[in-house]
């Protein structure tokens, strides 16, 4: 290069025809590669296309759901409006159909008004309502001895009132009703002649025979069966006198000077003690010199604290009160009369009754002579009974020794 030679350069020799082509061929494959290219982007333009197609066809789908779903809701709408159809009925018909029935409240009433009248029946039926108004009353017996019970026969209204009072009457709670059942079958034994009278006591529990026995077991028997009946085999008749102070051959103003008042004590509680004036309740208390025992009204027994001390079973009485039933002491009480002002000094006694409740035909207590006999008094002609204290009598006694 520093000798200053020019050097001159070959000519390259031309390039065959078919490498032109080749290279041609190259830019046409690429040419085409483009076109595939585009073609698959328009493919994949196609392919959003088609996604969108079916976006849109799923949207329709939803569409079509919703449409069917609103078919159903119709459906659903169709139907009840089908059921409605159904179930529509005239008013007219309606009423006509439904005319017989009443609200449950006028059932409810209906019930009992019935239930009313069917134990108003039964009462006038029975004679109860001459025993009382009291519609409870009614029903309380009515529950105890059902619709179909009736009467022993012959009527006796003393026995019948007797049993009605052991089932109503709250001063026999809670053995009424026991009480109540046995009288009946007493009842029954006493007319059916079944009883050996050759005993002397019988056992009625719970309405039915038990066995025989003697008066010695009374108070056991109490004991051991509340509310059982042991009564004699031949019924206990208990002669009652009164002398009627009110008859009519009798001097005017007799009537009031035979009353006395009375107090009745415990003698196991002194505090335990009734008392009755000589009028009181519809009663009169009077001495009655020929009667042989006390017999006080109901209602002062009932006065007392206790139901102990008296029979539970009753015995009828004969005489005065013919019929009518009474309840004998079981132990020994204390009796006192007065005039109102004074009192005479106690006496102690077992010989005493009490009425039952509201006896028909009776209206007074009687002071029998066993009581008098045993109080001091005197009498003077015309006059009422001066009953004295023991002290005074004793007094009056050693005064006449004296003169």
């Amino acid at each position: 290069m520093s000798s200053g030679r020019k050097f001159k350069l070959p000519k390259l020799p031309k390039i065959p025809k078919i490498l032109k082509k080749k290279k041609t061929l190259g830019a046409e494959m690429s040419t085409d590669q483009v076109g595939m290219s585009t073609d698959q982007v328009e493919m994949s333009t196609d392919q959003v296309g088609m996604s969108t197609d079916q976006v849109e066809m799923s949207t329709d789908q939803v569409e079509m759901s919703i449409d069917q779903v609103e078919m159903s809701i119709d459906r659903v709408e169709m139907s009840t409006d089908r059921v409605e159809i159904r179930n529509f009925v005239p008013v007219f018909d309606l009423e006509k159909k439904f005319a017989g029935l009443k609200k449950s409240s006028d059932l409810e009433d209906e019930k009992q008004k019935s239930e009313t009248t069917i134990v108003k029946d039964f009462a006038v039926k029975l004679g109860l309502d001459k025993f009382t108004k009291n519609k409870e009353e009614w029903k309380k017996f009515y529950d105890f001895a059902g619709s179909d019970f009736v009467w022993p026969q012959p009527p006796d209204i003393n026995e019948r009132r007797l049993i009605f009072d052991y089932v109503i009457d709250p001063y026999w709670e809670p053995i009424g009703s026991e009480l109540a059942v046995n009288a009946l079958e007493y009842r029954r034994l006493l007319d059916s002649g079944s009883l050996d009278q050759s005993r002397e006591y019988v056992l009625i529990v719970h309405g039915k025979f038990v066995r025989y026995g003697s008066s010695e077991e009374e108070k056991k028997m109490r004991v051991n069966y509340p509310g059982c009946y042991y009564v004699p085999v031949k019924e206990r008749i208990v002669e009652l006198r009164r002398f009627s102070a009110s008859d009519a051959n009798t001097n005017v103003g007799a009537e009031k000077e035979w009353q006395v008042h009375i107090r009745l004590r415990n003698t196991d509680d002194n505090l335990d003690e009734a008392g009755m004036a000589n009028v009181e309740q519809g009663f009169r208390m009077i001495i009655d010199t020929g009667a042989t025992t006390t017999v006080i009204p109901d209602f002062v027994r009932k006065k007392l604290s206790t139901r102990d001390g008296w029979n539970v079973s009753a015995s009828k009485a004969g005489g005065y009160g013919a019929g009518a039933r009474i309840f004998k002491a079981s132990r020994d009480w204390e009796i006192c009369l007065g005039d109102g002002k004074d009192w005479s000094g106690w006496v102690k006694t077992n010989e005493i009754y009490s009425w039952q409740s509201n006896p028909n035909g009776v209206t007074c207590g009687i002071i029998g002579y066993d009581v008098l006999n045993n109080i001091p008094h005197y009498k003077p002609c015309r006059k009422s009974y001066v009953l004295l204290q023991n002290d005074i009598f004793d007094n009056i006694q050693q005064l006449l020794q004296a003169v």
